[in-house]
């Protein structure tokens, strides 16, 4: 059984497709509310499923 390999986005991108700002995307993550992967000091993604889960629990 083949398991699905996870997809990472960047703040940047997700703000986009969501169409809020780069900072609201990056201030759901300080809060918690979003969680990512700090892969440096100045590289964050975000794993698709956890973006879903995000828009289900908010409503979207």
């Amino acid at each position: 059984m083949a398991t699905k390999k996870p997809t990472y986005t960047s703040p940047a991108r997700l703000a986009q497709d969501l169409g809020v700002s780069d900072r609201t995307v990056r201030r759901w993550i300080a809060e918690g509310r979003l969680k990512a992967v700090r892969l440096s000091e100045r590289c964050i993604r975000i794993d698709s499923a956890e973006v879903d889960r995000f828009l289900s629990q908010a409503g979207a």
